[in-house]
């Protein structure tokens, strides 16, 4: 349980600077096209190695961290491209955030329908949020907007939307883990 617990933080804190880079990037009007890749390459990086390390984490249902292996590799490089090669990847930015968020959705849904499967009541948030995620990732996809405050302001609103919805993941993931586990002998009672 104590791997748990160290998960959840971790994975808390993941959600936490996801959420701050957005409210960064909606507030980050005086960024640079360079800038805004060198920091999001940097928060990147960093959401990665959490996302890889949480997935080494005991949980006993596989909910919460069961695509982090991947997810933590693939987010990983994305963060070293993004600081590597900036000014190469400047004209996709968009489309390496969207496709980050559109997959971190799309295994969201499934962890809704499992989350469903066990029971947890509040299966229905984390797919809502997974679909609201998915189609904030689509929209950077499809880049319906000009100029960098407008494509900060969609990145923002999309690492809003995924640390949100990994936050309920880890909260409500962590409640089903306890609410199942044995509890422990109490070997001092006669």
């Amino acid at each position: 349980m104590d791997s748990v617990k160290k998960a959840k933080t971790a994975y808390v804190a993941y959600s936490i600077v996801l959420i701050a880079l957005g409210i960064l990037l909606i507030f980050l009007t005086e960024a640079t096209e360079l800038t805004l890749c060198y920091i999001v390459g940097l928060i990147t990086l960093i959401c990665g190695i959490i996302k890889f390390i949480s997935y080494f984490v005991n949980d006993t249902y596989g909910l919460a961290f069961q695509f982090d292996f991947a997810l933590g590799i693939f987010t990983m490089l994305i963060g070293l491209v993004l600081i590597l090669h900036p000014k190469n990847i400047l004209v996709f930015l968009n489309v390496v955030i969207g496709i980050f968020v559109i997959i971190d959705g799309t295994f969201k849904l499934q962890t809704a329908k499992e989350a469903r499967q066990f029971g947890l009541d509040n299966w229905w948030l984390i797919l809502i949020l997974a679909i609201i995620t998915a189609i904030v990732g689509l929209l950077l996809i499809f880049n319906p907007f000009e100029g960098v405050l407008a494509l900060s302001v969609i990145i923002g609103i999309a690492l809003i939307a995924d640390g949100i919805e990994n936050l309920c993941v880890a909260i409500y993931t962590i409640k089903l883990v306890k609410r199942f586990l044995p509890s422990k002998p109490n070997f001092t009672e006669k």
